[in-house]
């Protein structure tokens, strides 16, 4: 019972949500606050629980998309179908609802907590577009695709929101290093943004027989897959582009040039490479599953970077 409960709140890509949330703090912001004797706006305890909040109202998501899928799933992926089959759909609704309020009570205690109220905002902020992804906007094309990704780069960005008043010290007090940071959390939220808009898009083409019969109206619904295999490229080549930008970046300026140099060329773009090659010929929803595992590869891979960064520096 309890793997299956993993299973239906991805526990892996949760484990990704909090890794992304860990490393931006410990190994980007911390470093410069310690070197300006700047004390973070959180604790250590108190950034746990904003993590956790952020798990919880994403592990609720899983849950809820697979509740409104559970009919579409039945053809895309019987043998991964965990409602129902392990798990009620009464059992999955209940922890639902008990992760929404554990998460909006945390975030509340969060709040009072640091004295700031704005972090509570953040909880429907996150949890209401994601029960409308579910319900409604992941069968509008694109629509569901940005809101993804959005809530991707923003896993990023609630870190830097959070930390903002110790931020303002360190901008205060070294610009520069201010300034480096927030480039930073730009880049990685612009990394998770085109990578997830990229995998989601290749998602669509491998669950279209499945979204055809139940009235989806995803990209390769309406405009075909030819035209939908184009769009994720474009994604794909973006990414790319940006990559091939922070290689540039480190030939220029980096101290750990052959470290970084490696890992980016190595973890990341020959996997993106790869993952563009394979796209470019997947015709069945085998071909496009195996284009999205790459890109989920490429997507913990760039998370990674953050911890070999702050290693090598």
């Amino acid at each position: 019972m309890l793997v299956a409960f993993l299973r239906l709140l991805r526990f892996p890509n949760l484990i990704i949500v909090g890794l992304t949330q860990y490393l931006l703090r410990y190994c980007i912001l911390e470093p410069y606050y310690t070197a300006q004797n700047i004390t973070p706006a959180l604790t250590d305890f108190e950034f746990f629980l904003l993590v956790f909040t952020t798990i919880i109202i994403a592990g609720a998501g899983y849950i809820v998309n697979d509740l409104y899928d559970y009919e579409i799933d039945k053809i895309n992926k019987p043998h991964k179908q965990i409602i129902d089959n392990q798990i009620s759909k009464g059992a999955a609704w209940r922890w639902y609802y008990i992760l929404n309020m554990l998460g909006l009570l945390i975030a509340v205690f969060v709040a009072w907590r640091v004295e700031n109220l704005p972090l509570v905002l953040l909880f429907p902020l996150f949890a209401v577009p994601l029960w409308l992804y579910s319900y409604h906007l992941k069968k509008v094309a694109l629509l569901g695709n940005l809101l993804i990704a959005v809530f991707c780069a923003m896993v990023a960005v609630l870190v830097l929101f959070a930390e903002r008043e110790a931020y303002a010290e360190l901008l205060e007090a070294s610009p520069t290093s201010a300034t480096y940071v927030y480039f930073i959390f730009l880049g990685y939220a612009n990394f998770a943004f085109y990578s997830t808009m990229f995998r989601e898009i290749v998602k669509d083409m491998e669950d279209v027989s499945g979204d055809q019969q139940y009235d989806c109206k995803t990209l390769p619904i309406i405009l075909g897959i030819r035209k939908t295999r184009f769009i994720a490229g474009v994604f794909g080549l973006i990414l790319l582009g940006f990559l091939f930008y922070l290689t540039y970046l480190h030939w220029l300026y980096s101290d750990f040039m052959m470290a970084g140099l490696l890992y980016l060329i190595v973890g990341i773009i020959l996997p993106l490479l790869y993952a563009l090659g394979r796209l470019a010929v997947a015709e069945d929803a085998g071909g496009f599953a195996r284009v999205s595992g790459l890109a989920k590869w490429v997507m913990l891979s760039g998370i990674l970077y953050l911890g070999v960064y702050w290693m090598m520096g």
